[in-house]
């Protein structure tokens, strides 16, 4: 047996959600036999015809399959569901102002990770403790640090909402949860700030995602970087907290100008700041952003401890941690002691998130990846996008698409990898108790800037 009779390592994506679709693996020998062939090399030749035909290529020689008289094949799969419990955990600090105190900064971070190990592990075979310091107790430390300051100054105009969700792991489960079930209502949420590994700050590198979300953000974002005093955001005495006040409340929007503003920016305080756009993408921003609520989001990037047991404590950037941590309290400080919200803007898109799949069309539908068999529900659509254009909103189930069944997410995917830009195509969506079809052209995929 060689190598081409090696099964394929299978593994369980879980942004795509519990599909429930049986993978059936198969060797080269046993495939021999059961298509009737005489030997694993016409697999070599079966395989180029069957791409070939798929294509409706010409394939470089002629081949078809033998007529082959009872041939069975069995295939038994039993499915087990197991439901476990999970938690966001949630502190309100109120605000002080008798009117401002009615509106919210949600600051957030996430607090699961990989256990030891198994699905979403990038250590193959680990059992080990799968430690994930910086994904994301990086981000969890920061908030609670950002809590016990806010908390001990006590001088928050708005109130302030620190959240660790839980489930992001497993496809956001816990910030989804939280915008269906908000402890503060969402038309009075003004910002939610999302911190996801940003412990390991390289070269001063961090980037801002979600700046294309609201008007004010990319002048605040600069403007807090250049000004972030080197000592704590918060006053350990009097003449400390005048030392080191909030960095000045922004004018309203109309009166910004960002067309000199570049995508990336270095700081005289030392941050290479990386701006990005989109208020989509694969963490707990998401969530808030599709429910139109101004997003930012720390990262400051991926390494090669990433979801192994490797991502220990002592690699973080300790000096760099404590410096993000107040670079995002100058900027809640700022959005908070500022009379005039943010206003919400629809963001540029920025391509798929976290690269995990490439599509050569592009429907503006941001798909929930939860468990699904009768249709793929739609988180969010994007504004002036294909399907915002077709009619299509929030809420909606597709159910069929160009002509095929849709149950799931990887249903979903599937179709799309046929569809073509510029082509138009029907799309069957269930609306509350209403059954519709509607027409949708497909654009080409947006580029990483």
């Amino acid at each position: 047996m060689g190598w081409q009779d090696r099964l394929s390592r299978l593994s369980y994506d879980r942004t795509l959600g519990e599909t429930a679709v049986p993978v059936v693996g198969l060797m080269r020998d046993h495939a021999t036999t059961l298509l009737g062939l005489n030997s694993t090399r016409e697999i070599d030749n079966f395989e180029e015809w069957y791409i070939a035909k798929s294509k409706n290529a010409p394939a470089s020689s002629q081949f078809s399959l033998p007529v082959m008289d009872n041939v069975i094949a069995q295939l038994k799969v039993m499915l087990t569901k197991k439901n476990a419990d999970a938690y966001n955990v949630i502190g309100i600090l109120e605000g002080t102002d008798p009117v401002l105190k009615n509106e919210a900064i949600v600051i957030g971070a996430h607090y699961d990770h990989l256990g030891r190990g198994g699905t979403g592990s990038l250590a193959a075979n680990s059992a080990d403790i799968h430690h994930g310091a910086d994904d994301n107790a990086s981000g969890t430390s920061a908030i609670i640090e950002l809590a016990r300051q806010f908390a001990k100054d006590k001088n928050n105009k708005r109130t302030i909402i620190f959240m660790a969700f839980g489930g992001e792991e497993e496809g956001l489960l816990g910030s989804k949860f939280y915008v269906e079930n908000p402890v503060w209502p969402l038309d009075k949420t003004v910002a939610m700030i999302n911190l996801d590994m940003v412990g390991r700050l390289k070269d001063e590198k961090l980037t801002v995602g979600g700046i294309g979300t609201a008007s004010e953000w990319k002048l605040l974002t600069l403007e807090t970087a250049v000004n972030l005093p080197t000592l704590d955001m918060f006053s350990k005495s009097k003449e400390s907290s005048n030392r080191h006040s909030a960095p000045k409340s922004l004018p309203p929007s109309s009166e910004i100008s960002f067309s000199a503003i570049p995508p990336t920016a270095i700081t005289e305080k030392g941050f290479d700041l990386q701006l990005n756009e989109d208020g989509f993408g694969p963490s707990d921003h998401s969530s808030f952003y599709g429910k139109k609520i101004p997003v930012l989001f720390l990262f400051t990037g991926t390494h090669l401890d990433y979801h192994k047991p490797s991502d220990t404590a002592e690699k973080i950037n300790y000096d760099g941690l404590t410096k993000i941590t107040n670079y995002v309290a100058a900027i809640a400080r700022s959005i908070d002691q500022n009379p005039v919200k943010p206003t919400y803007t629809t963001a540029k898109a920025s391509g798929t998130p976290g690269g995990r799949m490439a599509f050569t069309v592009s429907l503006g539908t941001i798909p929930s990846y939860a468990d699904s068999t009768d249709g793929l529900v739609l988180d969010g659509v994007r504004d002036g996008s294909p399907a915002a254009k077709a009619g299509l909103k929030a809420g909606d189930k597709i159910t069929t698409l160009n002509g095929k069944q849709v149950r799931n997410a990887m249903d979903y995917t599937y179709v799309l990898g046929t569809m073509k830009a510029g082509e138009e195509y029907e799309v069957e969506i269930t609306r509350g108790t209403e059954k519709l079809k509607l027409r949708i052209i497909p654009a080409a995929p947006a580029r990483r800037p």
